[in-house]
């Protein structure tokens, strides 16, 4: 079985900025591909990272007045030169939040 057999929700390819937080410290990100349950994110900036660790997660979607926040565990660290890393949703979105976010990737296609 291939990993993506074991994904809950589609991902969809999207370019979005993100803001990822660990113990404090602030890393700057792109997406790569999002689901409602999880991202794949690259590192902008560094951020000491690895499986299995808890960060905050932060990003706009156009819908939304104010930023999309959530905690997400780390679920696959990639090349760190690359700055590539999985993450799973830990806690759940707010309706509106959800909304939004459905609106947001019914607009892209999945991966």
């Amino acid at each position: 079985m291939s990993p993506n057999d074991k994904r809950a929700s589609t991902r969809y390819e999207v370019d979005l900025p993100m803001q990822v937080t660990r113990d404090g410290q602030v890393a700057l990100a792109r997406t790569e591909n999002l689901s409602l349950g999880g991202a794949l994110v690259r590192l902008a900036t560094e951020l000491s990272v690895k499986v299995g660790d808890r960060v905050e997660i932060s990003f706009r979607l156009p819908d939304l007045d104010k930023p999309l926040s959530a905690k997400a565990d780390v679920r696959w660290v990639g090349d760190l030169d690359q700055g590539m890393i999985g993450l799973q949703f830990v806690t759940g979105f707010r309706a509106k939040e959800t909304w939004a976010l459905n609106r947001f990737l019914e607009n892209h296609g999945s991966t």
